[in-house]
């Protein structure tokens, strides 16, 4: 009976290539290995599935090409045979050692962002996933295949045989070319569109327009309060009540002011940049402390903890100002609408700044800039350099900032040697600071000169680390010492960690704070350390990060 099922699995395992099955083997294993954040037992199915596909076709595409240039089979029926008992053997010890491995090192993953471990039973979960997304996508190869052959034989009626396989084979991949970046991504867009636009034009449960004179869609303001959108209306109908502050402060407080300008507000960035400024005008925001100059993520959001702690902070005597640029989330605007993030923040910060800097300096406002994930890139791609940021303006908060935004990235490449990546230092820290915690943020600050930029980032922040380089590049994150809240073992694979940190970006704000995309328990003191408030005390900063997030920890 063994011996008829033995013969009956290496039958079947025949029909594929053995170097495949060897690399499909390898790189299953290979998407085993832990990622920044911990998975569900679907999405790593999911990772383990296309890792297996890709292991095979390069396996597939190593036999081939050994063969077109050999000419020849390279063993003989008896080694082939021994080989495949090998392969049986081996290949399935190995993956029921990795599965079981994987489990454990995604329970590892767990408790180093402060979750339960999941135990062993989503180990066979996740390899029995793989398994079906590999051979789904297998299908969908081979299908592709025989319709190349089609295609070929088509061909190869009226033209030589290896122009007909050359057209072929063109055809094809033209066809696919088409269909996934054609096709598929503006269909994708437009049914994207359609859902998340319909989402902007309704009003958030238990918002209600504003009747106060400080806020953009209230009385006598350019902008009306039906074309804030979704998170506009969200931004503009919440945050702390002066009397709120008041008994936070146990001072006089004032009305904060918000001013916000919505994608139907105005055909254009530009034009929206203007309300805003008419906005900030007619509130008298520069008469105020500090002003804000916030770019929203990819929907018009700001985070509340965010924009709720700087009002209290400074005693309502504050304004900020945003705009907003798409209303898709940030993970498809990067894709999509990167461009508009762009132009918006520049728009809005081109526009304020002119009307700014005419003010005597000792009578106008701290002009800050912030942004959180793609309100980082944005907020970043206004200024040239840090030179012409430090030199504008006095001071940035950037957190969680995508690993594609341009001033970031000259700020961490040219850091010093000695320091990482996940953790850089620029110029010995004058001016620029990176930070993943409370006690990064607030150590030696007396060296640290005004005006300051923060970069807040964590070790396991996978939007941080996401990179199209990712896919044949080992990072300088991978090659050095991991952060505090990333497995040992995450390695590079090429392909594979590419596919597990595009899944990680999904879960990135599932993780309790302080870890992937939640910086919220850090908020206090990094707006302390950049802004230098007023009257500040440690007291302050431990009452005030109660009220904005009392489940935050370190």
């Amino acid at each position: 009976m063994q011996k008829r099922l033995h013969q009956k699995l290496r039958a079947y395992l025949q029909k594929f290539n053995y170097i495949g099955i060897v690399f499909a083997v390898i790189f299953y294993c290979f998407s085993m290995l832990p990622s920044l954040l911990p998975r569900p037992a679907l999405y790593q199915g999911i990772i383990s599935g296309i890792s297996i596909l890709i292991g095979y076709a390069i396996g597939v595409g190593i036999s081939s090409l050994s063969r077109w240039l050999l000419q020849r089979e390279l063993v003989t029926v008896n080694v082939r045979n021994i080989a495949w008992r090998v392969l049986i053997i081996s290949g399935l010890l190995l993956v029921f050692v990795f599965a079981l491995m994987g489990g454990r090192w995604q329970d590892q993953v767990h408790q180093l962002v402060g979750e339960q471990p999941n135990g062993d039973a989503h180990a066979v979960l996740i390899l029995l996933l793989g398994m079906v997304t590999f051979i789904i996508l297998l299908a969908a190869a081979r299908l592709l295949r025989q319709l190349t052959r089609i295609v070929n034989r088509q061909f190869a009626k009226v033209l030589p045989h290896r122009i007909a396989v050359s057209l072929g084979v063109l055809a094809i991949i033209m066809i696919f070319g088409w269909l996934t970046s054609g096709l598929f991504l503006k269909t994708f867009v437009a049914t994207a569109n359609r859902i998340y636009s319909s989402k902007n034009n309704t009003t958030p449960d238990g918002v209600m327009p504003t009747n106060s004179q400080l806020r953009s869609g209230g009385p006598n303001s350019v902008v009306a309060w039906d074309t804030l959108g979704y998170q506009g209306q969200s931004f503009i109908g919440t945050g702390p009540t002066q009397q709120q502050i008041a008994d936070y402060s146990n001072t006089a407080a004032l009305e904060p002011i918000r001013v916000y300008a919505g994608i139907n507000s105005a055909p254009t960035a530009q034009a929206r940049a203007n309300l805003a400024l008419q906005e900030l005008k007619r509130t008298k925001a520069f008469e105020r402390d500090i002003l804000i100059l916030a770019t929203a993520t990819g929907t018009g959001w700001l985070e509340p903890q965010s924009v709720d702690s700087i009002e209290y902070m400074y005693g309502g005597n504050t304004a900020i100002v945003s705009q907003q640029y798409s209303y898709l989330p940030s993970w498809i605007s990067f894709l999509v609408d990167k461009e508009n993030a762009t132009i918006a923040a520049k728009a809005l910060y081109d526009a304020v700044f002119a009307e700014w800097s005419k003010l005597p300096v000792d009578e106008r406002p701290k002009l800050i800039a912030y942004g959180l994930s793609l309100g980082s890139f944005g907020g970043q791609s206004a200024y040239v350099g840090i030179g012409d940021l430090t030199a504008s303006i006095d001071g940035a908060l950037f957190m969680g900032t995508p690993n594609d935004t341009r001033l970031w990235q000259n700020v961490t490449n040219g850091r010093e040697p000695s320091s990482p990546e996940i953790l850089p230092v620029y110029q010995n820290g004058v001016s620029v600071r990176f930070a993943a915690n409370n006690s990064q943020i607030t150590s030696n600050q007396s060296n640290w000169q005004y005006p300051r930029v923060l970069y807040m980032q964590h070790a396991s922040d996978p939007v941080v680390w996401f990179s199209f380089d990712l896919l044949l590049n080992e990072p300088d994150w991978l090659k050095e010492p991991r952060g505090p809240d990333v497995s040992p073992q995450t390695r590079w694979f090429p392909f594979v960690t590419f596919f597990q940190v595009t899944v990680d970006q999904f879960f990135g704000t599932t993780v309790p704070n302080g870890h992937g995309h939640n910086y919220a328990n850090t908020i206090v003191n990094a707006w302390a350390a950049v802004t230098n408030p007023p009257n500040w005390s440690d007291d302050k900063r431990d009452r005030l990060q109660q009220i904005i997030d009392p489940y935050a920890n370190e």
